[in-house]
């Protein structure tokens, strides 16, 4: 996706979480928004319907009405409408992922992904979300991955930072050192 895309993108959810938080719906727009992308990846139809240049905008908004309407909150099918409108139907998944980052700013929750060489125990997925806590002050979502590559140790991917205490990582990392010294 263009850099020009994502900044509207950006701008969109921006507008759309406000005004959802302004009256009080975020989470139902969050939950929304999802079930119409998930509704589109499930029948190609209706996410031809939203692809199409060819359909006329005001047709295009007729269908999603009809097809939509009901089951969705009226502000999420006005800016549905919206994007239709403008002719910006393609930054749609975009606008998602940015009103879930919004939405999890707004719960002062952060999203983790940690890759552990065998499965952890529970203990240690609750250490590691308890350090993590710490380390942000603010509350973590953990998604763990099991790779047998790393050897040993975890890999965590933490928003735009990655922490390798990895044993794979760390031999890497000694390597790099030795060769560096010769």
């Amino acid at each position: 996706m263009a850099e020009r895309d994502i900044r509207a993108a950006k701008r969109y959810a921006n507008a759309l979480f406000t005004a959802a938080g302004k009256q009080g719906k975020a989470d139902g727009i969050v939950s929304d928004l999802a079930g119409v992308l998930d509704l589109m990846r499930r029948t190609p139809a209706l996410q031809q319907v939203w692809e199409s240049p060819l359909m006329p905008a005001g047709r295009k908004r007729d269908v999603i009405g009809r097809t939509l309407g009901s089951g969705i909150d009226p502000l999420l099918l006005s800016f549905l409408r919206l994007l239709i409108d403008k002719r910006r139907e393609d930054i749609l998944e975009a606008v998602q992922f940015e009103v879930g980052q919004l939405a999890d700013t707004a719960r002062h929750l952060v999203r983790a992904e940690a890759t552990f060489a065998v499965e952890p125990t529970a203990k240690e997925q609750t250490e590691l979300i308890r350090s993590l806590e710490q380390r942000t002050g603010e509350h973590v979502q953990l998604t763990v991955h099991v790779d047998p590559a790393i050897l040993g140790g975890v890999v965590v991917r933490l928003r735009d930072t990655i922490i390798d205490g990895s044993v794979r990582g760390a031999l890497e990392r000694m390597r790099e050192q030795l060769l560096q010294e010769a």
